[in-house]
């Protein structure tokens, strides 16, 4: 009896644990709340992690997400029964902890608690041998489990669930190639945890984007890389394109749009596609056009003022605007010929007012450029021939200045010319075909001491006559008439040509201006030019009206023919030294000035390109007359 007494007792203590471990697991409903603490390093920003955050996961997981190893923190899985043979289950068989595993699924404890749950059981149970279709079933079913629990912790965000599960499925394989890619997304999760709080603080510093990439810009991206979809990192995100579109906004309307620029830059680098992006483009976009439309009416305004500083501060402003570069060379074009022409186009003509209402003479405007000056097979003082370059604009009388014209001058201003005090000029006699002398000739005769028509250019002029008449036209119109440089002149009178003559290399074969030819002849006498042009007659013995022939190809009469002309430069014997920037060529007191182009009695080869003579300043004579120049300063 004492021995039934004894297996009885036995069974009923076995019976009453039995009993107690399954009042256990139905009154303990704790799920996941025991705490698993990992040999991770944890973020310096804590570790509590939206469970209600969701994102886009992979239900099975197969790869394993390559991490930059400078930026993510580094986990370590633990071994979740470490301690698993404190626990006492000697007084149960595999039969009974496998009954035991059963209730607990039944009752949804398949992980917790820690030594109470399906999974513990069932390992105890495969440790002690026990095999059975029921065993093996439930084994796949808690397997399975961890699985689906772990890829909800993934798109959970949670990974101090996320590292017990693991640990879990480490204890039933540590070879589950699912461990390795759980155990990165811990990283990732972590690791996502600590940027957020690294922007949070650029934020607050005001670090959004800096060149050495330490700011919340720079971080947000490397954060993207890890996850784009980790919610509490798309709402820093709104946060930092609000405040760049602030920022963005803010600098156009300073008109600061380099700076509204970069912002759009950095917009574009971050979501291009947003609609924070597109709205600031927009934005920025209005207010380009509205900055356009003002500067570019501000820019013709300026340029109809001939306001050049200003229009140069428009095209400056313009060229912030980022405009098409084909568009910003037009308004480049435009000031660049109004600053060396201003209001005017190459070849206008135009006459200032004089200060007595009359109007001066008619100009043309040259175009600025360069040419070869010289002759480098010529006499020494044709030579070196040399590159001279116009960057700035001026305008040339059509005509020589006529007797019509002086007049106005010596009206105005009483003036007494070089003729008038010596009471004497050269003439053209009639009677022997030569110059002489004749006194009470002055620059109202022609060039057979007749009064002189007002068309006809004014002769009997010296040097000092044409360069009073310079200074009187310039004081009357406030302009900047002068006589012109002699590198004007020959760049005015063979322009891009290296010809002999201006109109080529041979004799003229049609009229084309008031030179000697041999069919010429002095009025109905046998008198003729011996060395003139063969077969060439023009009709005039002498000169002819001003602007009587075609006008040169820059819109200018008579530059080689009819009348000689003065320039400013003082007579040098050689190129050597010279100007190269079209500015006349003087020396303080001199005495000799340079006189250019051929006549109407001129030899053949005074109507050469290169021809050059020199005059006393107070020489006059009935070939020899000036036209002027005047610079266009804007």
């Amino acid at each position: 009896m004492s021995l039934i007494g004894l297996k009885e007792t036995i069974m009923l203590v076995l019976g009453m644990i039995l009993i107690y471990t399954l009042f256990y697991l139905r009154t303990h409903d704790d799920i996941f709340s025991t705490s698993i603490t990992t040999q991770n390093q944890l973020s310096p920003f804590g570790n509590d992690i939206d469970a209600n955050t969701a994102i886009t996961g992979t239900e099975q997981p197969t790869q394993t997400k390559e991490l930059p190893t400078a930026v993510i923190e580094e986990v370590q899985i633990p071994d979740w029964l470490a301690n698993k043979d404190a626990y006492d289950f000697s007084n149960l068989t595999a039969e009974n902890l496998f009954e035991l595993a059963t209730i607990s699924h039944q009752q949804d404890h398949d992980f917790f608690p820690e030594n109470q749950n399906t999974l513990v059981y069932l390992l105890k149970a495969k440790e002690l041998g026990f095999q059975s279709d029921e065993f093996e079933q439930l084994l796949t079913t808690v397997h399975a489990s961890l699985y689906t629990q772990s890829d909800q912790a993934v798109r959970d965000y949670d990974a101090k669930t996320l590292t017990a599960l693991t640990a879990r499925l480490k204890s039933m394989d540590e070879n589950d190639p699912r461990i390795q890619n759980y155990t990165n997304q811990i990283s990732v999760i972590y690791t996502l945890e600590r940027l957020r709080g690294e922007i949070v603080q650029h934020i607050q510093a005001g670090r959004l984007y800096d060149t050495d990439q330490k700011d919340a810009v720079h971080t947000l991206l490397v954060a993207f890389e890890l996850d784009p979809n980790y919610q509490p990192i798309l709402e820093l995100k709104e946060q930092i394109l609000s405040l760049i579109n602030q920022t963005a906004i803010r600098a156009a309307q300073e008109l600061d749009f380099t700076i509204a620029d970069e912002q759009i830059t950095i917009l574009n680098e971050i979501e291009p596609t947003h609609p924070i992006t597109l709205t600031t483009i927009n934005e920025i976009e209005n207010q380009k056009q509205d900055r356009f439309a003002y500067l570019d009416q501000q820019f013709y305004a300026a340029i109809n003022d001939l306001n050049i500083s200003r229009a140069e501060n428009m095209i400056n402003e313009l060229k912030e605007l980022e405009i098409a570069a084909g568009q910003i060379q037009g308004y480049e074009d435009l000031f660049q010929k109004t600053q060396i022409y201003g209001p005017y186009d190459i070849h206008d003509q135009f006459n200032d007012l004089l200060n007595n209402g009359q109007n001066g003479p008619t100009m043309v405007v040259m175009p600025a450029g360069s040419y070869y000056m010289g002759n480098q097979t010529g006499p020494k003082h044709q030579r070196p021939r040399h590159l001279v370059e116009f960057d700035y604009g001026f305008a040339v009388s059509q005509t020589e200045i006529t007797v019509g014209q002086f007049k106005q001058f010596t009206q105005a201003s009483n003036y007494t010319t070089t003729a008038e005090k010596n009471n004497r000029a050269k003439v053209y006699d009639e009677g022997s075909g030569r110059f002489k002398e004749k006194f009470n000739i002055n620059w109202r005769h022609d060039y057979l001491g007749k009064p002189a028509d007002d068309n006809l250019p004014v002769i009997h002029i010296s040097w000092d006559d044409a360069a009073a008449y310079a200074n009187w036209l310039q004081s009357s119109t406030g302009q900047n008439y002068r006589l012109l440089s002699e590198s004007e002149f020959e760049y005015i009178l063979k322009g891009n040509s290296e010809t002999i003559y201006p109109w080529g290399n041979q004799q003229p074969n049609q009229i084309l201006g008031n030179f000697s030819g041999a069919k010429d002849k002095f009025k109905r006498s046998r008198i003729r030019w011996r060395e003139g042009f063969e077969n060439y007659e023009d009709g005039h013995w002498g000169p002819a009206p001003a602007g009587s022939f075609i006008k040169n190809l820059l819109g200018l009469y008579d530059l080689s023919g009819n009348v000689m002309e003065w320039v400013e430069d003082c007579w040098h014997d050689s190129y050597t030294r010279a100007p190269s920037d079209g500015s006349t060529w003087v020396n303080p007191g001199c005495s000799e000035r340079v006189i250019r182009g051929g006549n109407w009695g001129s030899a053949i080869e005074e109507y050469e390109v290169s021809h050059r003579v020199k005059a006393k300043n107070d020489l006059t004579d009935p070939r020899l007359g000036f036209r002027v120049a005047k610079t266009l300063t804007f």
